[in-house]
């Protein structure tokens, strides 16, 4: 959605799901895939997972706006193993 192949530009990342919230500019980047093509990606993944309090296997829920490049987390719910 935020058209990265058109070129690479900084996305504002707003964490509403803070309390307080918080926001900060993050760039991006381009990676070749193995298997051909390539992915995109903030930079710096590690500190906004950290930042946003995100877990691997996390519910993230979110929105972007394309016209303000502007990346909303709203909610994130955290992943809960189940016993079988």
């Amino acid at each position: 959605m935020a058209r990265l192949d058109e070129g690479l530009k900084d996305i504002t990342v707003r964490l509403m799901h803070l309390d307080p919230p918080q926001q900060f500019t993050n760039g991006t980047r381009r990676e070749r895939k193995t298997d051909g093509g390539f992915r995109y990606a903030l930079t710096r993944w590690k500190k906004f997972m950290k930042a946003a309090r995100i877990n691997v296997r996390d519910r993230v829920h979110y929105s972007f706006d394309e016209n303000e490049q502007v990346l909303s987390v709203e909610l994130v719910v955290p992943y809960v193993r189940r016993s079988h």
